[in-house]
Parts: structure tokens; C-alpha cells; sequence
């Protein structure tokens, strides 16, 4: 029975099919801890859907009054990430993220949290700017408040960390981070980032290119130099 839950939620993920899977959930447990599972999923499309399948089901439990329940899942979030819990929450910063994206009354104070503890861990950096690019101008005083830690991430060779940072800093309109920005606009690698319930693949160029316009305006001209 467990394993044919276990496939059965595997599919409603793949199919994107949330409301059936919310009323799976509030019917029987199994189908939760098997979303739950699934947060750790290999394949990237069915981890995904987890995250946001999550952060539905908390906002579910939230607009119906158990807001302490879903306080508790968030602590139990940063948790999965601490040295003590044994293990590693490799997805919790995105599905904190994603979560206070349906409950915007979280913001505050797990946005700042999120980069608290996790904007200078190797494994969960990638995690931490996916999140803040996700909650965007939500999180900007956030992002200014801990501004050294967040632009030390351009220090990283790893082209994926490059690629989000320059996504992340374009959704929240960082000013501070336009000339590291400047930077990457020789870099033609790709790199995909989990947009809208898809995957977008451009190059590091043109992450840039379009976070620096989104930080500067329009009517900026990016080259391989700037000029206005």
C-alpha cells in the first residue's frame, strides 16, 4: 500500500495535480509524509513540485487557523539545516521561501532567517538565493542588512551560484550589487533556474543583463560595458 502511495504521489507531483494531492493530504497523513519525502527527490521536476506543493498545504492549514502548526513546520525547516539535527535540509531554504511567497505574513522573521543561515553554508547557498530571488522585493531590508554576506557569493567560481546570484539581485533590485553584476557579462555559460513552475536556461551574460536592467531601468544599454 506504502509504495503504491508513494508512486501515486510521485505522479500527481510530476502532473502538477495540487489540489488533488491537497485533499489526499488532509484526508490521510501517508500522502503528506510522502510530499515530505519528496522535497529530497532526485529527479528535479517531482523536487520542485514538492516545494511547492508544501508551501500550498501550508497555506491551507493556515488560512483554516492552525497557524502554530505551520510555525512548527517552519522551525522544523531551519532545523533539518543545523549540525545538531543529523542531517542536511538541502531544499529548506527554497521551501521557506516559497512558503512565505503564499503566506506573506511569515516574512517576517523567516525571511531574514533564511539568510541567516544559509547565505554562508557551501551546500545551501544556491538554496539561499533561489529564495531570495523568489521573494524579490519582499526581502530587500533583509538582503541590505546582511549586504557583505550576499555579495560575497560573486567570489564563487561555481557558474550555478554565479547564474542565481545574478537572478536573485535583479528581482530584488539590489543597487550594491551592479558593478560584481558588470562582471559576469563576459561569462557565456549556461545556467537553469526554476522560474514560474519551469526551468529557464540562459547564459550568465544574460542573467545579468536583464538583473542589472531591472536594477538600473529600461532605458540603460548593456554592453560588455555599461552605458547610459
Amino acid at each position: 500500500m506504502n509504495e503504491k502511495i508513494k508512486q501515486y504521489v510521485k505522479r500527481l507531483l510530476l502532473e502538477r495535480n495540487f489540489s488533488r494531492l491537497l485533499g489526499l493530504c488532509e484526508s490521510d497523513k501517508k500522502y503528506w509524509q510522502q510530499v515530505r519525502f519528496n522535497l529530497y527527490e532526485v529527479d528535479e521536476k517531482i523536487q520542485w513540485s514538492a516545494i511547492e506543493m508544501f508551501a500550498l498545504m501550508m497555506k491551507r492549514w493556515w488560512e483554516k487557523g492552525s497557524e502554530e502548526k505551520v510555525r512548527q513546520y517552519m522551525r522544523n525547516l531551519f532545523w533539518s539545516i543545523n549540525d545538531e539535527s543529523g542531517g542536511i535540509g538541502w531544499h529548506a531554504p527554497q521551501t521557506i521561501a516559497e512558503t512565505i511567497i503564499n503566506i506573506p505574513s511569515l516574512v517576517d522573521p523567516y525571511a531574514s532567517m533564511m539568510i541567516a543561515h544559509c547565505i554562508d553554508e557551501p551546500p545551501l547557498v544556491k538554496g539561499c538565493l533561489w529564495g531570495i530571488g523568489r521573494l524579490g522585493e519582499m526581502i530587500v531590508d533583509s538582503v541590505y542588512f546582511f549586504k557583505d554576506k550576499v555579495l560575497s557569493v560573486f567570489q564563487f567560481e561555481d557558474l550555478e551560484i554565479l547564474g542565481i546570484a545574478a537572478w536573485a539581485m535583479g528581482e530584488v533590485k539590489f543597487q550594491p550589487a551592479e558593478p560584481l553584476l558588470r562582471k559576469l557579462l563576459a561569462k557565456e555559460s549556461e545556467v537553469k533556474i526554476y522560474i514560474s513552475g519551469d526551468f529557464q536556461k540562459k547564459s550568465i551574460r544574460k542573467w545579468a543583463e536583464e538583473a542589472i536592467i531591472k536594477i538600473s531601468g529600461p532605458d540603460i544599454k548593456v554592453e560588455n560595458k555599461l552605458t547610459l
